[in-house]
């Protein structure tokens, strides 16, 4: 039933441990994943930010730079409309420009050229000859673009840019407009706007205005410097992360503005540090958690374990008391109902009592001293005394279960062995639980061997039984507390799992060891059973076995361990 009850009990926590493990580290893993994710992905904002920053300042530049041209085209444009609106003003084109306009003509409404400035300077033609438009497009190649105009789209008194691409390289920037004459005739203006002035002198004028936070270029159509300065550097390249490049504004669409931060290469080491750094936390936090999880597995695992080695305990503990209290009970009733034959039998149902009690007694210090172990409060009180006569007392209460169990019981001491300092009790128990252990383990071996004997500096207490024997890969584990053999476990074979970690306790208390040898070396065919060997340390001389007087429990105070 306890059995079932403990399976009922852990079959929730199992499916518990199913369920929420894998999902808290599906969580650490998919942290780990969007983390990187975010440490990757954490630069496009700031990438964004700048790219914006530099769109805005390329928008607002162009603009500036515009604003110039369109009032210095417009001026242009003015100027000839008053000179057609006057009928005393002779030619139109001769007036002053001003410093952006490198050069224009008057067309007609027809789009025949009127009149040219500059004006060309050619030999004098014969009378009623003019200038032919072939001579206007030798001197300015780009008069062959006006049938490209858009006019159609161009009102009255509007104007608009065309930036054109030249047959024999570089490009040319044409401000267009018509207007409409006094007596109503319109006409129409070109000019050509001067594209080295605006770069030297407009667009270098507008960049020293505004902030240096930036690098910026300017380039024409073949990617040569226009204004501002040349870009260098690993970032100063299309497809780096901070680098901008967009067409410089509306009418001069064919040029392009390049912008980096000013200090691109600090900025870049500065981003790759830092996207370093956070992979590294994120990884050593992906790490800690998942060592966490593992602990916290393991600790489930081991608490686990141990309830259930203390549901054994109880269990094991609970039969361990019946039998003895049975005893008593049973032989306690025949003499209390007079059910024996003599006198004779009734001292040895009274000493069947004596003993079973003593035992009880033995089962019930195990558990107290079991349990004061626990809580670190385990007490001895140290004193000279004879460790052979400890070990005698001892197996006095063992020979009636030796005897039910049909086991033989052989002791081998060495006269005049010295005397120990030691806690009688303790002692009494150690030798009881190494009994109790080869009764329970190897009864099939019919015998048990209890030795006393001298080692250089120690006393040695042996109890060797001669049953099947401890395997070699439990030498270490069957001193622990809990824990029982697979063998003992198949055999079902009842105990407390206490008893041995008890032993090494008291007996590393009293500054000895034990030493477990299994199989035994012998002579003889059979079993290879277990060999407990106690080692106690000897202080006292030989010669002073039969001399000493072991000291009163008053003289020594208890000693906490």
């Amino acid at each position: 039933m306890r059995g079932a009850a403990s399976q009922r009990l852990g079959a929730p926590i199992s499916l518990i441990l199913a369920l929420v493990f894998p999902a808290m580290i599906g969580a650490a893993l998919a942290l780990a994943y969007y983390g990187f994710k975010h440490a990757e992905d954490v630069s496009r904002p700031i990438e964004q930010l700048f790219r914006q920053e530099s769109q805005d300042f390329a928008d607002d530049l162009a603009k500036a730079v515009e604003a110039r041209i369109d009032k210095e085209s417009v001026s242009l444009f003015d100027k000839i409309a008053d000179i057609k609106d006057d009928p005393a003003s002779a030619d139109p084109c001769d007036i002053d420009p001003g410093p952006g306009i490198d050069s224009f003509v008057v067309l007609s409404a027809a789009e025949k050229v009127d009149c040219m400035w500059p004006k060309l300077r050619e030999p004098p033609l014969p009378p009623k000859r003019k200038a032919s438009p072939e001579a206007a497009v030798v001197r300015n190649p780009w008069v062959a673009k006006i049938k490209n105009l858009a006019w159609a789209q161009v009102g009255v008194d509007d104007f608009a840019y065309h930036h054109e691409l030249l047959d024999g390289g570089g490009s040319v920037l044409l401000a267009y407009a018509t207007r409409r004459a006094e007596g109503g005739q319109p006409f129409h203006v070109v000019a050509s706007l001067r594209l080295d002035f605006m770069g030297k002198h407009w667009s270098e004028e507008e960049l020293a205005r505004r902030r240096k936070n930036r690098r910026v270029a300017i380039v024409d159509e073949n990617n040569k410097l226009v204004a501002g300065s040349a870009l260098g550097g690993p970032e100063a390249r299309p497809g780096g992360r901070f680098f901008y490049e967009g067409p410089f504004g509306k009418a001069l669409y064919r040029w392009r503005i390049q912008m980096v931060p000013q200090n691109a290469e600090e900025f870049r080491t500065q981003w790759e540090r830092t996207k370093g750094t956070r992979r590294l936390l994120i990884f050593l936090s992906t790490v800690i958690i998942g060592v966490g999880l593992g602990i916290v597995w393991l600790a489930v695992v081991a608490e686990r374990r141990a309830s259930r080695m203390k549901s054994d305990f109880i269990a094991n503990v609970s039969h361990e008391l019946k039998t003895p209290l049975s005893l008593i009970r049973m032989f306690g009733e025949l003499v209390a109902t007079g059910r024996h034959k003599d006198d004779r039998t009734a001292r040895e149902y009274g000493g069947i009592i004596t003993r079973e009690s003593e035992r009880l007694s033995h089962l019930i210090d195990n558990v107290l001293d079991f349990a004061r172990l626990e809580r670190g409060k385990a007490s001895y009180h140290f004193a000279e005394g004879d460790l052979a006569e400890v070990v005698e007392r001892a197996l006095d209460v063992c020979r009636y279960r030796l005897d039910k169990e049909k086991m033989r019981l052989e002791t081998v001491f060495e006269p005049q062995l010295p005397c120990l300092r030691m806690d009688d009790n303790g002692m009494a128990l150690v030798t009881l639980n190494l009994v109790d252990n080869a009764i329970k383990h190897a009864a099939e071996g019919g015998k048990v061997l209890v030795t006393l004997r001298r080692s250089p500096g120690f006393v040695v207490l042996g109890v060797r039984d001669f049953g099947p024997g401890v395997p070699r890969d439990e030498h270490n584990r069957i001193f622990e507390r809990f824990y029982r053999s697979q063998r003992t476990r198949e055999r079902n074979v009842r105990g407390s799992g206490i008893g041995l970690a008890l032993v090494r306790h008291i007996v590393e208390a009293h500054g000895g060891r034990v030493v477990l040898t299994s199989p035994v070396a012998s002579k003889q065919e059979g079993p290879p059973g277990a060999l407990f060997e106690v080692f106690l340390p000897a202080p006292v001389a030989a010669s002073a076995k039969s001399s000493a007087e072991p000291a009163s429990a008053d003289a020594n105070p208890a000693i906490e361990t």
